[in-house]
């Protein structure tokens, strides 16, 4: 007789149409309801909870707005790929979803809702299970089942949101009629807003065009991590400190009951085992009624470890990690709030710097003007004073004459070199497109285009790198009123309505963070009170009722 045929034995609900014939690990979702003479629980098998995830962390939304994902299907994409779907039911309708249109929704409910915690979604394949399981990763049913918990809780907490829920994207994201998401994607305002930077819209209006936006500058972004204000240091370096340790906590606890999780696995393979010995020996040995008893008392205690694994993995492992990318989305959004009162300070200082620049520009007028004056009236008594003047003329003489000659001897040198120029320029042209592929990665983080950038580049003045002293008149009229037209129409403006977006994400940022810690902390809690009341309890009374009344050994 084969092993297995001694391990399926072993199962003592094996041959028969029990819940436990094939273990847990298979699908319960269309099994019929048993005789209770043959249940599990009347021998000692402690429950499967079948209630979702999201009822052991979060408040159930009513009756009328619940929204439930109850299936998933295996269909071809727009790609004519192989995609898994997840049937989510709403309002008495339903309606399949990739995983990827989850990622768009959130991606684009965080630049509407700029100041807000938006709930988390389910990791995407690491690249370990990639490479251990390149076939069939996409296929994995544990895998998918945690994806609907997961993104069930998602769909919950947002639909529990009264303003999320009325988001345009939301509704048409559960509307049965929007079948090819792809197509909303590229449609309306949807697409507008997710071509943008968050940088580069307001968070009070992110929907509502401004012209005063196409003035913001993208501060630099590596300059994030040492600044600070003294806003920054009261407020928000607390809630960052105190988010950064609960998340500390929170991994830990996730890598413990990991650990855990594995080991008890591997305690009930010993156990399968150890029951398929029992089995073996209850052939050979003359007391078999006795073996097979305590066989078959192991049988339903290997079956409660693995009820055990199941219940640790639902109520406590997948709670923890939406309590850890909840406090990875809380701490992005402290970096965003951030680099929002970076960019303001950014702008401040150019600002400051233009009106620096004009200033000198009108001083430069002024003292030309005076200087002016003076030498047109020609009306000074003082010889002395007279003698300077003739000389500050004879000095302007002769540097017209220097620049004259110095212009002919350059256009000359350009002549004769202008062979070299252009083999030099071939010669480089490769090292410079590396050098504007390298920096691609930045304006993709600013979420603008080398050619936006470029523009902005070539749009400037040349006369805006010269010194004062060394514009002529009608660069230096042309520059003063260029300045006063971007600081009285563009920059001063944009100033305005930027630090009313710092003001207005500061705040709802401050309330909705410590808002979103309180319910972390008490989540916390409610998963440690299961542990103690459910879980492990659950498993010890199931224990006790298995070896309680052990008559085999008696």
């Amino acid at each position: 007789m084969d092993y297995d045929e001694f391990s399926n034995d072993n199962n003592p609900f094996a041959g028969s149409n029990h819940f436990y014939s094939n273990g847990i690990s298979t699908t319960t979702e269309h099994v019929e309801p048993q005789d209770s003479n043959t249940s599990g629980a009347s021998l000692g098998v402690q429950s499967v909870d079948s209630q979702p995830l999201v009822s052991h962390i979060s408040a159930q939304t009513s009756d009328n707005t619940n929204v439930v994902i109850t299936n998933y299907e295996v269909l071809r994409d727009f790609k004519n790929i192989t995609t898994v779907y997840y049937k989510i039911e709403y309002m008495s309708n339903s309606v399949l979803r990739r995983y990827t249109d989850f990622v768009f929704l959130r991606s684009h409910l965080t630049k509407l809702f700029q100041a807000k915690v938006i709930p988390p979604i389910p990791e995407k394949h690491s690249l370990g299970r990639l490479i251990k399981n390149p076939f069939t990763y996409k296929s994995d049913t544990k895998i998918i089942y945690r994806r609907i918990r997961l993104l069930q809780y998602f769909l919950t907490e947002l639909i529990s949101d009264p303003e999320i829920r009325q988001a345009e994207v939301l509704v048409r994201f559960l509307e049965p009629s929007q079948r090819n998401w792809h197509q909303v994607v590229k449609s309306g305002h949807v697409a507008s807003l997710s071509s943008k930077s968050v940088l580069l819209t307001s968070p009070r209006n992110p929907t509502i065009p401004n012209p005063y936006l196409v003035y913001l500058p993208i501060p630099p972004l590596g300059l994030a991590t040492k600044y600070n204000s003294s806003l920054n240091s009261r407020i928000f370096v607390p809630l960052e400190k105190k988010t950064k340790l609960l998340l500390q906590r929170v991994q830990g606890l996730e890598q413990i009951c990991k650990k855990l999780i594995k080991d008890f696995e591997k305690n009930r393979l010993a156990m399968v085992e150890l029951g398929g010995f029992f089995n073996i020996f209850s052939i050979l040995e003359d007391q078999q009624k006795y073996i097979e008893e305590f066989g078959n008392k192991i049988d339903l205690t290997f079956l409660n470890i693995e009820i055990l694994t199941k219940s640790i993995t639902v109520k406590i492992y997948e709670p923890l990690i939406i309590l850890r990318l909840t406090l990875v989305a809380i701490l992005r959004l402290l970096h965003y709030r951030k680099l929002k009162e970076l960019q303001l300070s950014h702008l401040q200082e150019i600002i400051v710097k233009k009106q620096i620049r004009l200033k000198s520009l009108i001083e430069r007028v002024t003292s030309e003007f005076k200087l002016y004056q003076v030498l047109h009236d020609n009306s000074v008594d003082s010889p002395s004073l007279n003698r300077a003047i003739n000389e500050l003329k004879m000095k302007k003489q002769k540097r017209k004459q220097l620049d004259e000659s110095s212009l002919i001897i350059i256009n000359e040198q350009l002549h004769k070199d202008n062979d070299d120029e252009s083999f030099i320029r071939d010669h480089d042209n490769n090292s410079t497109l590396d050098k504007s592929n390298q920096g691609n990665w930045k304006t993709a983080i600013a979420g603008t285009s080398s050619s936006a950038s470029s523009n902005k580049i070539h749009a400037r003045s040349p006369s805006s790198h010269k010194s004062v002293s060394k514009l002529t008149p009608e660069e230096l009229g042309s520059e003063i009123s260029t300045a006063r037209l971007e600081l009285s129409e563009k920059l001063t403006p944009c100033f305005t309505n930027l630090m009313l977006d710092v003001k207005f994400i500061s705040i709802e940022v401050e309330k909705n963070v410590n808002s979103q810690l309180a319910k972390v902390i008490q989540k916390l809690y409610d998963i440690m009170n299961d542990w103690q009341s459910v879980v492990f309890i659950e498993f010890a009374h199931s224990c006790l009722k298995i070896w309680g009344n052990d008559t085999c050994l008696s």
